[in-house]
């Protein structure tokens, strides 16, 4: 049993045919994933205040973060991983500050998360979690 297997009920979902989700809705969904567990990495004993969550995250949830993790992670997305973060890289969202590509490869990885998690592929979700946070510690 793994970490978000309790949470099932939490995140029941209505969704019948992940082929129907608009990619960039994939995006936003795995921004808030992102957002919600790096917050969660960085809040240690639970004694800080959200000025400073807020400014801590986003070495991890910041555009070029996410973009250094995409760099050293990516040879570790399986085939439909890769398939799904070439259409979040080319979707309209991760084109909307024109050719940042920064902006671009981050907006990829989170529809690569909010695949992940509307799939209810909760043990991939975590592992690709996992390896974006250690790539962001060896970076320093």
């Amino acid at each position: 049993m793994n970490e978000f297997d309790a949470l099932g009920k939490l995140f029941e979902s209505k969704i019948i045919d992940l082929k129907e989700v608009p990619v960039d809705t994939f995006a936003y969904i795995g921004d808030a994933v992102l957002n919600l567990y790096f917050i969660n990495y960085i809040i240690d004993s639970g004694r800080k205040k959200a000025g400073k969550l807020h400014n801590e995250s986003k070495n991890y949830v910041s555009a070029t973060a996410q973009s250094k993790i995409v760099d050293n992670i990516i040879n570790n997305f399986t085939e439909e991983e890769n398939s799904i973060y070439k259409r979040g890289l080319n979707s309209k969202g991760a084109k909307k500050r024109g050719n940042d590509i920064n902006y671009r490869k981050a907006t990829a990885f989170e529809t690569v998360i909010g695949y992940l998690f509307l799939k209810k592929d909760y043990t991939r979700l975590n592992e690709i979690l996992e390896l974006s946070k250690n790539a962001l510690k060896e970076r320093g």
